[in-house]
């Protein structure tokens, strides 16, 4: 019985459905959403029973690349890396904890220490759920090393991460959430959520340090079993960290949803919102926002409309988004697609597609996915960030299996000062059972990576080793 798995062995691939654009744009949650297998992480069973479990992985692979670094004209390694993995989770049947540790640890590069440790990371989430309250919270940290590791999630953040450069970044993330009076008349609920990326080593300008922390909160009034009212406010520093345009936005709202019969919800929302600008940029952006949704539930289905007008901090002041939606439960899996406009005045009118497709057969998953979203970086410029990537995961028997992945990334800059650029990833592995405990991986990946005003930069992987995994139930 299987509670962790260490994704390191095969191809890395995402589930969820693609996330939708906030209506703060200054910045985008991550679910996240780690496709490349660089790192990997330790997840937990979808329905995982009650009680402990832990897991350690370690892995042994000899590898070469023709530029690890991922340099312009970067030459070709051979050397040994071991992938440590740890895994705990304890759940029962109202909370869940979970903490997952890794760390990469490179042995015989050329021109570095002997030893070098990269690409650590450390979260741990705690969650405890009762029919009318709820509390969770979610710490994380990890380092990667800007010229060789990526993360399509920190994408999701902010654009200029696919800039390759030398140096490390760190992210640091904490949330908070909780919610009290769930099915009582008056209920309240709250989340913050706080990022803050810093560099080091770095020569790229547009790697900069920054911090975001977000303080969402409303109080439900449940006026008849059809009618919701809610009070809600918000609160937003972005700081630039004396490397842009720090960004203060507060909101006072109201909204209402409403039950026009069994199948078909509607929601209608108002806020008063206030984004103060310092540092190279100054300024006030206020406002009223708007947001209306109708929602119809079919059978397996549904099928959504939804309008937005923003005040934000670009050029006009105002974004406005219009999207329809529809979702399916399929046989073997599901389909989810959000097709819709975005624009403002002095920018004009962009698409935004997000798509999210799975399909399991008995002995092969196929996933698929599009998502986009509207971006503000440190220098206060909007930014369309589309990311696509698709798996494909076979069982080819009872001790052998392979995956493959492809994952592109487009940064369009809205402001026509900045730089667009792309990245694509390609990765093929391969894994056989030696035992129930040891396993033979294998693999190769390239990635490419172009941007406007700088030379495109390539890369070559191929890697075989040997996986120990160490499980404890008890």
């Amino acid at each position: 019985m299987e509670m962790l798995f260490w994704s390191r062995s095969g191809v890395c691939s995402n589930n969820r459905l693609a996330h939708r654009h906030k209506r703060r744009i200054a910045w985008q949650g991550a679910g996240a959403l780690a496709i490349l297998c660089t790192l990997g992480a330790v997840g937990r069973a979808q329905d995982a029973p009650s009680g402990l479990s832990m897991r350690l992985d370690v892995t042994q692979r000899l590898e070469f690349s023709d530029n690890p670094d991922f340099t312009v004209d970067g030459g070709s390694d051979f050397f040994g890396r071991t992938v440590l993995g740890f895994g705990l989770e304890s759940v029962t049947n109202i909370e869940r904890f979970t903490l997952n540790l890794g760390t990469d640890i490179e042995e015989g590069r050329t021109e570095r220490s002997s030893i070098d440790a990269t690409n650590s990371f450390a979260n741990l989430s705690y969650d405890r759920d009762t029919r009318n309250a709820r509390l969770g919270v979610t710490a994380e940290y990890r380092e990667a090393d800007i010229d060789s590791t990526f993360f399509v999630e920190d994408f999701g953040i902010d654009g200029n991460v696919i800039d390759q450069d030398s140096g490390t970044r760190e992210t640091y993330r904490f949330g908070l959430e909780g919610a009290v009076g769930r099915e009582a008349p008056i209920g309240a609920s709250f989340s913050w959520n706080y990022t803050e990326i810093s560099y080091s080593g770095t020569t790229d300008p547009d790697l900069t340090d920054q911090s975001n922390s977000d303080f969402q909160a409303q109080v439900d009034f449940r006026i008849t079993p059809r009618i919701t009212t809610s009070l809600t406010g918000t609160y937003i520093d972005f700081d630039a960290q004396g490397n842009g345009t720090n960004r203060r936005t507060n909101g006072l709202g109201v909204s209402t949803e409403l039950e026009i019969n069994p199948v078909t919800t509607a929601d209608v929302g108002l806020s008063y919102d206030r984004i103060e600008r310092s540092g190279d940029e100054t300024g006030v952006d206020e406002g009223v926002s708007v947001s209306f949704g109708l929602t119809r539930t079919m059978a397996n289905a549904s099928l959504g409309l939804r309008f937005s007008s923003d005040v934000t901090s670009n050029d006009n002041g105002r974004r406005s988004f219009l999207s329809v939606t529809r979702d399916v439960e399929l046989p073997r899996g599901a389909l989810s697609v959000e097709l819709g406009v975005t624009g403002a005045d002095t920018i004009g009118s962009d698409p935004l597609v997000n798509i999210s497709y799975r399909h399991q057969l008995p002995t092969a998953a196929l996933t698929f996915g599009v998502s986009q979203s509207v971006n503000t970086d440190n220098d206060n410029d909007e930014q369309i960030n589309t990311s696509l990537r698709a798996g494909y995961d076979q069982q080819i028997n009872s001790k052998s299996s392979y995956g493959v992945s492809a994952t592109f990334l487009d940064r369009n800059d809205l402001s026509g000062t900045g730089d667009d650029g792309q990245r694509i990833d390609l990765s093929l592995n391969y894994r056989h059972d030696l035992t129930s405990d040891w396993g033979l991986v294998s693999g190769i990946s390239h990635a490419f990576s172009t941007e406007d005003n700088e030379e495109d930069r390539r890369r070559t992987t191929i890697f075989v080793g040997l996986q120990r995994s160490f499980n404890w139930l008890p």
